[in-house]
């Protein structure tokens, strides 16, 4: 019984039963208060006050005591105190249950979420790349941005350039504004330490973001670990060769690594890194590819490499898997003349090509190529300027629909064998979209020469157009298409 209610009761007995005051001499047992005719009379039911009229005056007096302003009101509070703390019992708990389900739903959801990124399966179908959360579809972002670009502006969205220096200079402007470059890679005469990097690369983009209309740079490296790492800075994690990365046969090594490395370049300013390395080795040389290959199992490195996808992915980088079709087949280097490669074509696509096409089927998006001639598919020109390998096979017979990068344009197996000129028109006829000068050649000239070979009819706008389409899709995918669709 509640506090409150004895309370209410003592003041009714106080106001209705009230006690003798003391030392008052009580009637005496012997003495009845009322005279024994009356009480006669009320029991016997002869005259005076019947039996009936008792009990209704009786009952009459308890609905009176219930209604009086000192009972109802505490019985009143009282009950309503009591209601409350029913509720209290029922509804508190109830929501705290619901509180709980919904934290172990939530819980289980992301435990699923981390078992699927940390737990990389080759067989688990194509991942999805995209990591901004967009309005409106990457293609229809492509699309309208393609029709604000003239002609010039197009061209220039063609091209990743090398820049000279630490610090932005006249002629970065100049290749960036009047250029209208798509992208500048970084390589390691540009870098001093952390913060003069993550300057450069800011400055960079917000020159760009300055361009009617604004489009943002594809700023990428060669951070592959072991021998080809651009960025050896102490505060950055320094890996060993991706072969080293094969022994360990495991799939969330590879994903770990990969996402370590985007992370950081990413924190730099880097939006693409020129890795995974697909290509097939055996040993951990110092040949082209040598250490640089994961190993020599098709199958095995095609998982690998997918799991490196997933990792660079998650850090929001663009991984650009290299060097299509493979170019484990030939230990002569690229950058010096060109490799003949004379293997049946079969052979080629059920080894070589394989861990391209695995990447490929799980969401690769960029593609560099390898300047090798592989006589028994095409006999005329090397894969970069090949239409039957690039069109034919690559978007053909794989489907891909990504980017595809042409490796070093100064590289000694293009620039020896062909002009200047003749490489430019391939790049068009073959299926190249971005165009790497890495060294050597200056943009804003050979820019002036794809315009001549444009106006002389050596190429047309709608080769130049589906390009550029795919650039700004890939573009639109990282949130690198400023504006509002």
């Amino acid at each position: 019984m509640s506090g409150l209610y004895q309370r209410a009761l003592a003041i009714r007995r106080e106001r209705d039963f009230p006690q003798p005051v003391r030392n008052e001499k009580l009637p005496s047992a012997g003495k009845p208060s009322i005279s024994s005719e009356k009480r006669e009379k009320i029991f016997a039911g002869t005259g005076g006050i019947s039996v009936e009229g008792g009990i209704k005056t009786v009952r009459a007096g308890f609905f009176s005591m219930l209604t009086s302003r000192g009972v109802i009101l505490p019985l009143l509070l009282t009950g309503l105190a009591s209601l409350i703390i029913l509720l209290g019992v029922l509804v508190v708990p109830y929501r705290i249950i619901q509180k709980l389900e919904s934290e172990i739903r939530r819980a289980e959801r992301e435990l699923a979420q981390y078992n699927n990124q940390a737990a990389p399966n080759a067989a688990a179908g194509p991942i999805d790349l995209l990591k901004t959360g967009l309005a409106v579809d990457p293609q229809t972002a492509a699309t309208k941005y393609l029709d604000l670009l003239s002609l010039e502006q197009k061209i220039g969205q063609r091209f990743i350039t090398w820049i000279d220096g630490t610090e932005v200079t006249d002629r970065m402007k100049r290749l960036i504004q009047e250029g209208y470059v798509g992208g500048i890679i970084i390589y390691p005469w540009n870098i001093e330490n952390k913060e003069q990097i993550k300057r450069l690369t800011f400055d960079l983009q917000q020159i760009s973001l300055m361009n009617n209309p604004p489009i943002s740079l594809f700023l990428s490296v060669d951070q592959e670990g072991g021998r080809v790492n651009t960025i050896r800075l102490p505060e950055n994690a320094q890996f060993p060769a991706a072969y080293y990365w094969g022994r360990h046969k495991d799939l969330h090594f590879v994903s770990a690594a990969a996402y370590i490395t985007a992370r950081e370049i990413s924190e730099l300013g880097f939006n693409m890194n020129f890795a995974p390395v697909l290509d097939l080795y055996d040993k951990p040389d110092r040949t082209i590819i040598g250490d640089r290959s994961m190993g020599s199992d098709p199958a095995a490195i095609g998982e690998l490499g997918i799991s490196y996808l997933q990792g660079a992915a998650r850090a929001g980088i663009i991984p650009v898997i290299k060097h299509f079709p493979g170019h484990g087949s030939t230990t002569v280097d690229s950058h010096g003349s060109l490799p003949i490669v004379d293997s049946k074509k079969n052979l080629l696509m059920e080894r070589d090509f394989k861990p391209f096409e695995m990447a490929i089927n799980h969401g690769a998006e960029a593609l560099m190529t390898a300047h090798i001639l592989f006589t028994e598919i095409d006999p005329e020109y090397p894969v970069t300027l090949s239409h039957r390998i690039l069109t034919g096979i690559l978007r053909g017979h794989y489907g891909f629909q990504g980017v595809v990068i042409a490796d070093g344009m100064a590289m000694g197996a293009l620039s020896d064998n062909y002009s200047v000129t003749e490489t430019l028109r391939l790049f068009f006829k073959a299926g190249v979209d971005l165009i790497l000068i890495h060294s050597s050649y200056d943009l804003l000239e050979l820019k002036k020469e794809v315009y001549r070979l444009y106006k002389e009819g050596q190429i047309t706008e709608k080769e130049i157009d589906a390009g550029v389409e795919r650039i700004l899709r890939l573009k639109a995918k990282y949130a690198l298409l400023p504006g509002d669709f």
